[in-house]
């Protein structure tokens, strides 16, 4: 049969398949459908297809740069990577791997989740790809996920910081939940610093703490407000706006020397309710253009 009878594989963004290739495309994106350790709702493993599904409803067109970014720099979307179900250990080294290996072939890396325990597994993958040298992490959270062990797990999604903090510093914005043990934690450790929701003059340490760095951006979707992102396991009141979201991700751009990885997990899609499944896609379509086109 004629080839031009079928649609394309759904990736990222509505973009010409001349512009998805993997040896033509300067952002990769890997989906990563995994959910186990939750401890309130569940479903985020449904949240890397639904990103992907609203990115084909976003105008590819962004006034602020006066063209069609994804068209300039291309998006090849990997297959989504296969859960491990043995243990979330396994599923951190299977994260680990494919994104060591997508980022010696790819400019920058996006990652769907899925829980926040992949984050680890993100971290380590950018440290074994592009070295740890220079590497920090900043986390756009509204919780600190700095448990050592939760419920038996050191790879639970409550631990992800955790483990993150071992391979890196870490900035977190927008924290404003934390047990007492995550907060002796990070006033003991010089690894960690916090910008709780309350805040409002993080912006300039924020810029201090990337400038000339390695930056892994990891967004857990809670971190933003409810009232515009209610898609998520475990919501809290407060939280960042678009706006702010976005002078985060500007700050980085600006400041660090590169930010080759980013992630964006925690969607847990509503059915009938498509607005927080579009705030993420195009929370990272505009971080890859932020990234790609500076």
């Amino acid at each position: 049969m004629k080839e031009s009878l079928f649609q394309p594989p759904w990736g990222f963004l509505s973009l010409p398949k001349a512009r998805t290739a993997p040896d033509v495309a300067r952002a990769w994106v890997l989906p990563v459908p995994y959910d186990a350790t939750v401890c309130y709702g569940s479903g985020s493993r449904y949240g890397p297809a639904a990103i992907l599904t609203a990115s084909r409803a976003i105008e590819l067109y962004d006034y602020e740069f006066g063209c069609e970014p994804g068209a300039t720099f291309g998006v090849h979307t990997l297959p989504p990577l296969a859960p491990q179900r043995q243990s979330p250990e396994a599923m951190v080294a299977a994260v680990e791997e494919a994104v060591a290996d997508a980022l010696s072939r790819c400019e920058l890396l996006a990652v769907f989740g899925g829980e926040h325990t992949i984050s680890a597994g993100v971290a380590r993958g950018v440290a074994r790809a592009r070295g740890d040298k220079d590497l920090v992490c900043v986390q756009i959270d509204a919780h600190a996920d700095l448990w050592d062990n939760y419920e038996g797990s050191k790879y639970s999604h409550a631990c992800a910081a955790r483990r993150i903090v071992e391979i890196c510093p870490v900035f977190q914005i927008g924290i404003r939940n934390l047990a007492a043990a995550e907060d002796q934690f990070r006033r003991s450790s010089d690894r960690v610093t916090i910008a709780f929701a309350e805040e409002t003059d993080w912006l300039p340490k924020l810029a201090q703490f990337v400038r000339g760095k390695t930056v892994f951006l990891t967004v857990d979707l809670d971190g933003l407000d409810p009232s515009i992102m209610p898609a998520v396991g475990t919501p809290e009141p407060g939280g960042l706006t678009w706006q702010q979201v976005l002078s985060v991700v500007r700050a980085i751009c600006r400041e660090a020397k590169r930010m080759p990885v980013f992630d964006v997990v925690e969607l847990s899609p509503i059915p009938g309710m498509n607005g927080p499944d579009f705030l993420a896609a195009r929370l990272a379509y505009k971080i890859m253009s932020l990234e790609l086109l500076k």
